[in-house]
């Protein structure tokens, strides 16, 4: 029996957008924080902490609310939602002046999947809607090995 080894690589790059491409960025990272947030107060009021439950309680109404943007965005907010709410649980149990979370300060958007993003070239390809595509002009910088990449905002 052979065993086999799954090597994914991520860039770390610098973008370069023009100012509309600033604020179609601008745009996605608000649309994906109002995912995140949905997701974290439902996982919040309902204390669920297993991913499942937690798709099953909020894919739907997300998908109504944002259809004009690829799924694998609200899948990614589960995620992410999830990782934070349980976080807090962990911390919150040994201390007890801890807040409830909350993702004001988000400035990352969870891409972990090719469906998400392509780098050629120097250029990051983004959906952005249904059918619509962004590219990026980017400057790659470094290379690491992980299993999923963040794209960051700058403030």
């Amino acid at each position: 029996m052979s065993k086999s080894l799954l090597l994914s690589e991520t860039c770390k790059f610098e973008l370069e957008p023009t100012e509309e491409q600033k604020q179609i960025l601008e745009e996605l990272f608000s649309t994906y924080r109002s995912m995140v947030e949905e997701c974290l107060n439902r996982a919040i009021s309902m204390n669920i902490t297993s991913r499942k439950r937690l798709h099953e309680t909020v894919y739907e109404e997300l998908r109504r609310k944002f259809r004009d943007y690829p799924s694998h965005y609200i899948y990614t907010a589960i995620t992410v939602a999830l990782g934070i709410y349980k976080s807090y649980r962990r911390i919150s149990r040994r201390r007890s002046d801890i807040k409830p979370p909350s993702i004001e300060r988000l400035k990352t958007v969870l891409l972990d999947d090719t469906h998400l993003f392509w780098f050629s070239w120097g250029v990051l390809k983004l959906p952005r809607t249904r059918g619509i595509s962004q590219y990026l002009s980017s400057s790659m910088s470094t290379l690491r090995n992980s299993k999923a990449g963040r794209l960051r905002a700058q403030e």
